[in-house]
């Protein structure tokens, strides 16, 4: 048997690697996460203390977000580069969950290159929720979250 490509980029996110996050983001922040996968995102924002803008429509097509807003989310990883694009577009504070070697693709280096981005690597390493709602086993790869217009007190830090 051959075997064959599938992509797969609905994984929900776990609480725990939102939680890690709270300290480096103000309260009067709302959390706006445009993947919706299934909804869930909203209701783990909100048990974190935050107001959370999560709809069913597509990121490439909406309007950028106004207000006191942070996008903040764990997007398609087989879309990175038009994601990053689409949110250096909207100029907005964002946090985006990706794979650590998303930093050492030569096409997101030439996205990235012009923005003054900082890292967040996480002291966590736990698998997604699949859509059944069933852990999986942790990914194939370590995890950062790509920074941008946060401010933070160094460049790289290592929670």
């Amino acid at each position: 048997m051959k075997w064959k490509y599938v992509k797969n980029d609905d994984w929900e996110t776990p609480i725990e690697y939102w939680e890690i996050l709270t300290p480096f983001i103000s309260p009067d922040k709302t959390i706006y996460d445009p993947f919706y996968m299934n909804g869930n995102a909203r209701r783990k924002w909100n048990h974190l203390g935050y107001g959370c803008i999560h709809k069913d429509e597509d990121f490439f097509q909406v309007e950028k977000p106004v207000g006191n807003i942070l996008i903040v989310s764990n997007p398609p990883y087989s879309r990175r580069n038009e994601v990053l694009k689409r949110l250096f577009e909207w100029n907005k504070p964002f946090i985006m969950l990706m794979p650590i070697t998303t930093l050492c693709y030569i096409k997101t280096q030439k996205i990235l290159k012009d923005y003054k981005i900082q890292v967040i690597i996480p002291n966590i390493y736990k698998g997604f929720i699949d859509k059944k709602g069933n852990p999986t086993k942790c990914p194939p790869f370590y995890l950062c979250y790509i920074c941008y217009k946060m401010n933070l007190e160094k460049d790289i830090i290592h929670l």
